[in-house]
């Protein structure tokens, strides 16, 4: 996760610090932000096999608000394309 940081997002927008990961190899979502009385945090191994994780980032991939951020709804549509291509290479 260090080394893809460089390239991926951390925070959403001002005032709203969060951020989502994912393993290089897809074993691993990792995902943090502030809620209305504390934070939220999610872990899960092997998301593509967790019907929760994959609606959240259906979400992410397709909702194009104010708020939104262009560089997650990519990245979250890309890795949902690829798993929809075959089964992950591990």
């Amino acid at each position: 996760m260090g080394r893809a940081a460089a390239s991926a997002f951390l925070g959403v927008r001002s005032g709203h610090p969060g951020f989502g990961m994912m393993a290089l190899d897809g074993s691993v979502y990792v995902g943090a932000s502030t809620g209305e009385t504390g934070i939220d945090v999610l872990a899960v191994r092997d998301p593509d096999r967790s019907e929760n994780v994959l609606r959240h980032l259906a979400w992410i991939a397709r909702h194009d608000g104010r708020f939104s951020n262009r560089e997650e709804r990519e990245r979250a549509a890309a890795w949902l394309a690829a798993r929809a291509e075959g089964p992950p290479v591990r």
